[in-house]
């Protein structure tokens, strides 16, 4: 199972952007061609969970934040046939807020997160960006944080090239101007992530639930507006799939050049043993086992060549669809 975590700081709303995503990718997205990409929750306690969480924001309530850190786990269908089950492990932002001592062993938990993840989504609210591109001094000081907290995660991987996301999440808030100096201001302050030479995919991208959307003392205020392609909502899950394929076709690749190898290893061989006297042939087995061992590499190549066809066709289908809401960098260089 692929893992995606999420990290964000108190109040980010990483969680409830899995309440609402939870609820739109069931319903599907639906591509040119007619196929349908769904993502669904698989485990009957944790569906009703997620579901509960999202009727109460339809009811006019924003759900309370974590107490504890959760994991939901999801299958991913394309036409039906699974791409990807996955886990979100969603860490509560008060970990990040506060450091606490008390908090200590819990901290451990999310820090120790980093060395086997997929995918790293990091959610800063538009809120605090708003106020950092004001001024605010110690708004600029939590978005820096996000950099020390990946140099954490480089640290503790021996600089891995984990895909990350940054996701600045309650969008509405922002006016368009307001979104591309966002953006500006994240690529600023976590350039690391984005330049050249870093052999990394890294994303951006902006999420909103709807429209207006406030939160006045738990009272749910504004236009709420869920559905699958909606406010970019898609757009990370749509990310992590394309990473995660993007590494198996990466797998496939290496597979189909270790299986092209042994044939020809295997024909080279055959080759030498047909030089041999018939008469040589006939009392040794070494034919019939080269024979076994070009039609594995034969079948291995067919395999290999049909698992790759398919996966280059799916991230054909997810990269414009991706691309439309997101900003996508491989090492360095944009999409």
């Amino acid at each position: 199972m692929e893992k995606i975590t999420f990290y964000g700081l108190g109040g980010s709303g990483k969680s409830c952007y899995t309440f609402a995503m939870a609820q739109a990718l069931s319903q599907g997205i639906r591509f040119p061609d007619g196929q349908i990409l769904t993502v669904r929750c698989p485990i009957p306690m944790q569906m009703a969970k997620l579901h509960r969480a999202y009727q109460q924001m339809r009811n006019g309530q924003w759900p309370a934040g974590n107490v504890d850190s959760v994991k939901y786990n999801f299958n991913c269908r394309l036409a039906l046939s699974k791409m990807m089950d996955f886990g979100i492990n969603d860490y509560r932002g008060g970990l990040l807020d506060t450091c606490d001592e008390d908090e200590i062993d819990e901290q451990e938990e999310l820090f120790s997160s980093f060395e086997d993840s997929n995918v790293l989504l990091f959610f800063i609210g538009a809120d605090i960006i708003k106020q950092a591109l004001h001024g605010d001094d110690e708004m600029q000081a939590k978005l820096d944080f996000m950099g020390i907290l990946y140099e954490n995660f480089l640290e503790r991987t021996n600089d891995s090239k984990t895909p990350i996301m940054i996701v600045i999440s309650k969008s509405d808030l922002l006016s368009e101007d307001e979104k591309r100096q966002a953006k500006d201001l994240v690529l600023s302050a976590l350039q690391s992530m984005f330049g050249t030479g870093t052999n990394l995919t890294a994303a951006i991208t902006m999420v909103t639930l709807g429209r207006n959307l406030k939160n006045d003392q738990g009272e749910l205020e504004g236009e709420l507006i869920i559905g699958p392609t909606q406010g970019n909502i898609h757009i990370p899950i749509l990310y992590s799939l394309f990473c995660v394929i993007s590494n198996r076709i990466e797998e496939s690749i290496g597979k189909l050049n270790s299986a092209q190898q042994s044939y020809t290893s295997a024909k080279n061989a055959m080759s030498q043993e047909m030089s041999r006297s018939a008469f040589a042939r006939f009392f040794s087995s070494n034919e019939s086992s080269i024979r076994n061992r070009i039609n594995e590499s034969n079948r291995a190549i067919g395999s290999e060549k049909e698992i790759l066809n398919k996966l280059s066709e799916t991230i054909s289908k997810i990269k414009p669809l991706l691309l439309s809401g997101a900003d996508v960098y491989i090492n360095g260089v944009k999409q």
